[in-house]
């Protein structure tokens, strides 16, 4: 659980006198705050704190890491503490959905602080209230400005129907990353595919084996070997480097800016962009969506749900990256997905996705990562908001969920079909 050596740990006047288990005593030599690291698999809470006052957060936000808490502890005085956490385990059998608790989601619902109007004309200036403070939210405030990307090329591949490029640019002033690009042979110029992965892929890097079928991502290489080119900027990485950022406010610039050296080039028809993205990578994929009007249309897989689904995920050992913690008081997930309206986005779900997939089989779940599953009735509440956006911006068939009989991942035919329908 504590990790004495990780670098977010902050002690100073403070001393671990010991760490057993869940069971913390601490000294201090004056008044003092720290804060502890502790890597855990399991959700903790709080159960008594003397001598000072203890507070846990998240950590998997990118400030401590995947499956951290920071345990903040205030000293008023020199003296000692005892802090007790408590490890929350499993249920021994997946928690049903009841009726009335549809209900009381259904009313609760209904009345969100994100909401988006019935009106059409109020529903545009809706959109461009909730963009800015969606870039706001993820961003330390809104949108950067944009730095030279002083693009490096660091190594090509030669694929039978496309060449696969591996670069580094730069994305902020202080921050550089990886992408991946593939160029189809024999097209003057080609429609692109911005792709997005998330934790099922390398975390902190561009998969090149996405550009291989049989990988979880392996949408790159549906597309890539059918005349798209297939940009994939590196994701996942678990760092956050600027700390009023959030990481998917990071990992989206750098996808954002990734397009740009795409947009250069004259082998890329930047009058066909769309976007892919699975799990974590489809929220991405969301807001390339609503904060890029270049990105004509989109297919996000596996990820569209409710944030009161979210509460049957035990995080850790799941990871949300922070975003239910930053964004969901502010924002629905019905509404983020209504701010790509009206591009055309097709959300897919698979039904062996037991964690995701509406009307999944709780007996096919692992516990010790969820503990119920979404009734499709809760789906059905949070789509039907999905398609009022639609309507409301005039494109009805814009929109729709694609429903696959495979595991958590994207259905590349239905995808591709989909984009290839609108992006022309």
């Amino acid at each position: 659980m504590y990790q004495p050596q990780h670098p977010g740990n902050r002690l100073d006047g403070i001393e671990v006198v010991s760490a057993e288990g869940a069971v913390f005593r601490l000294r201090a030599t004056r008044a003092a705050t720290g804060l502890l690291a502790l890597k855990v698999d399991a959700p903790l809470v709080l159960v008594s704190a003397q001598g000072a006052e203890a507070k846990l957060r998240q950590g998997w936000d990118g400030t401590l890491g995947y499956s951290h808490y920071g345990l903040e502890v205030a000293f008023a005085t020199a003296g000692e503490a005892t802090v007790t956490l408590r490890s929350i385990p499993p249920p021994d059998k997946p928690v049903p959905n009841t009726d009335a608790e549809l209900a009381a989601f259904r009313t609760a619902y209904a009345a969100r602080p994100s909401r988006f109007p019935e009106n059409a004309a109020e529903f545009a200036r809706w959109q461009t209230t909730y963009r800015q403070k969606l870039a706001g939210l993820l961003m330390g405030g809104g949108l950067p400005q944009r730095v030279p990307l002083e693009p490096k090329m660091l190594e090509t591949k030669d694929y039978p129907k496309f060449t696969l490029r591996r670069l580094e640019y730069r994305s902020q002033a202080d921050r550089t990353n990886i992408a991946l690009l593939s160029l189809p042979k024999g097209v003057a110029r080609a429609p692109l595919l911005v792709a997005l992965h998330g934790h099922e892929n390398d975390w902190g890097d561009a998969a090149e084996k996405a550009y291989t079928p049989g990988n979880n991502d392996d949408f790159c290489a549906y597309f890539a070997e059918r005349g798209w080119a297939v940009l994939q900027p590196a994701t996942m990485n678990h760092t956050l480097q600027h700390p009023t950022w959030t990481l998917q406010g990071e990992w989206s610039w750098d996808a954002m800016t990734a397009v740009d050296y795409a947009a250069a080039l004259p082998e890329v028809d930047m009058q066909r962009v769309a976007v892919c993205g699975l799990s974590t990578g489809a929220h991405l994929a969301m807001n390339l969506l609503a904060l890029d009007d270049r990105v004509k249309a989109g297919v996000v897989g596996c990820i569209l749900s409710t944030w009161h689904h979210y509460r049957r995920f035990r995080v850790p050992p799941h990871c949300d990256c922070g975003i239910m913690q930053q964004i969901s008081s502010q924002l629905e997930q019905c509404d983020w997905a209504a701010l790509a309206a009206p591009k055309p986005v097709q959300f897919q779900h698979g039904r062996q996705d037991n964690a995701l997939c509406p009307g999944a089989d709780p007996a096919k779940l692992d516990l010790k990562w969820n503990i119920g599953v979404m009734p499709p009735e809760e789906y059905a509440t949070t789509f039907d908001e999905v398609r009022r956006a639609w309507r409301l911006t005039g494109a009805p068939d814009g929109t729709e969920t694609h429903f696959h009989d495979g595991p958590h991942s994207v259905n590349n035919p239905a995808a591709f079909e989909w984009l290839s329908q609108w992006v022309k």
